[in-house]
């Protein structure tokens, strides 16, 4: 028997093409994005640059994004935040696309010191939370006991405006103060201990001999499984403290690939990355954060206890210092030396200290040259070389006056590299008036001058002048412009009572002393 011949009819047909259409429609940007995705030879890097107690949980996080992904690549580099903040501000090294420090802190620095364009907050991406460090639990079992008005526990902290922790320590003191009949007063008693023998670094808090000290819950754990190390007891806050936050911030030169990949590489942090195997928290939205106000009046208590200074001081090397000073036997500039390496004295062992030299065309066409880089007086005096540099400035006057556009430049220096938490101080100290005839005018000087201030950010310059040949009105001008003072004596001999009577009225702040 024969079967019949099955035909397909156009209507079959119709159907098979439709049904071929709607799956390839449904799935063909699938199809498509991996297409596209096995074709990505050349991937968007996204350079993360962390704080070390973050990097690590970041770089295994971003491991686990697979090869390939969206086209895009995550690089993970741990460097310290106050680094990172300095290379921002300097505008200096590789540029990363995505920061994160341990604290929101850093953020607001940064831009307080001159990188405006950094976010001032971020998206949290861990947490840990700041504890007390208390080598004999026996002698308080809160924050108030242990470090509160009254305590008796021996209690240190490192420098509140370079570690968090400690920041946070000093808002809880500050509020077991406000309590008190009188807050101020109370709050400068409680600060006071604490302030007196401050490490310069966080770290050197667990090898000094202390009851009790402020750090992270992560950095405690760190410490207790070192093998050999004193253990610790974690005291928490009674009361919520700022914790370190990690913030994480998408910095404004990313390119439009990296911003991309950068917020791919959030959503993949937040939507739970492994974080208790570092020693880190999930991050809590709920958590206090800093604020700005209340920062900004304790670093100012905190300064005026410690007098810290960050200071960028500019010599005048012009010719007329070469003089001989009457009864001395020595020139000008022998004494100008001097009084400043007697002024070392003057300073806390952490104050930074920067110095310029100046006269007329130095360096180029500008009238100033650095003699030494900004570091602490602990540095400068251990090293030896910076007090060399200076001595070795005494051979170099030369060259005429040019004081209008060094000042300008000193002050536009020290605006870029301001700190929170120091008195920050421009000295100009010189036996003339300006002698630089290609120079800006005074009232060009004055009127950049009055657009550099920010009373959120003091910054008064200490004029310094001595000679018969001082204009005293010109170094009045300046210094007034700038919120400073000037000081001065014709008999270049009393330079060095000068300059200690200048350090020691503009040093000393309220509420350590009170102004002149």
């Amino acid at each position: 028997m024969v079967r019949p011949r099955r035909v397909t009819t156009p209507v079959a047909g119709l159907s098979v093409l439709l049904v071929l259409s709607v799956v390839a429609w449904v799935g063909g940007d699938a199809v498509i994005e991996r297409l596209n995705a096995v074709r990505c030879t050349d991937p968007a890097t996204v350079l993360v640059t962390a704080a070390p107690a973050v990097a690590p949980a970041l770089g295994a996080a971003a491991e686990g994004l697979g090869a390939g992904d969206d086209c895009f690549r995550v690089e993970v580099k741990a460097e310290a935040a106050r680094e990172t903040m300095s290379r921002l501000v300097e505008d200096r090294g590789e540029s990363p696309s995505v920061w994160v420090p341990e604290s929101t802190m850093w953020l607001r620095q940064a831009r307080d010191s001159g990188a405006w364009r950094v976010p001032e907050s971020g998206t949290s991406v861990a947490m840990s939370p700041v504890v007390l460090a208390v080598k004999d639990p026996a002698k308080g079992a809160s924050w108030r006991e242990l470090i509160g008005p009254g305590a008796t526990a021996v209690a240190g902290i490192a420098d509140p405006a370079k570690d968090p922790a400690s920041l946070s320590a000093l808002l809880a003191l500050r509020g077991f103060a406000s309590g008190e009949k009188d807050p101020a007063t109370a709050a400068v008693a409680a600060i006071r201990p604490v302030s007196a023998d401050y490490a310069e670094r966080a770290e050197d808090l667990f090898t000094r001999p202390l009851d009790v000290f402020p750090t992270s819950e992560q950095e405690l754990e760190r410490h207790n499984s070192t093998p050999g190390a004193t253990r610790l007891t974690a005291v928490a806050a009674e009361s919520p403290v700022p914790p370190l936050d990690f913030p994480y911030v998408v910095l404004p030169d990313a390119g439009e690939a990296q911003r991309a990949g950068a917020e791919k590489f959030l959503a993949h942090l937040r939507s739970g990355a492994n974080l208790e195997k570092f020693g880190l928290r999930a991050p809590d939205d709920g958590a206090p954060g800093l604020d700005q106000s209340s920062v900004d009046e304790t670093l100012r208590v905190w300064s005026g206890l410690t007098l810290t200074a960050r200071v960028l001081g500019v010599l005048d090397v012009s010719g007329s210092m070469n003089q001989i000073v009457p009864r001395t036997g020595t020139t000008r500039m022998a004494l100008a030396v001097a009084a400043a390496e007697r002024g070392l004295g003057l300073f806390k062992p952490g104050t930074q200290i920067g110095l310029w030299k100046f006269s007329t065309k130095l360096d180029g066409d500008k009238d100033h040259k650095q003699i030494i880089p900004f570091a602490s007086v602990r540095e400068h005096l251990a090293n030896g070389e910076a007090i060399a540099a200076v001595r070795a400035t005494r051979a170099t006057a030369n060259g005429a006056t040019g004081l209008y556009d060094t000042t300008l430049a000193a002050y536009q220096e020290a605006r870029k590299s301001w700190e929170l938490g120091r008195i920050n101080i421009v000295i100009i100290m010189t036996d003339g008036r300006n002698e630089d005839s290609d120079s800006i005018t005074q009232r060009q000087l004055l009127d950049e001058l009055a657009k550099l201030q920010d009373k959120r950010r003091p910054l008064p310059v200490i004029a310094i002048g001595m000679g018969p040949d001082v204009d005293v009105d010109e170094l009045t001008r300046i210094a007034d412009a700038t919120g400073g003072r000037a000081f001065t004596t014709a008999d270049p001999a009393g330079i060095g009572e000068i300059f200690a009577q200048a350090l020691s009225s503009m040093l000393c702040q309220p509420p350590a002393c009170r102004p002149q």
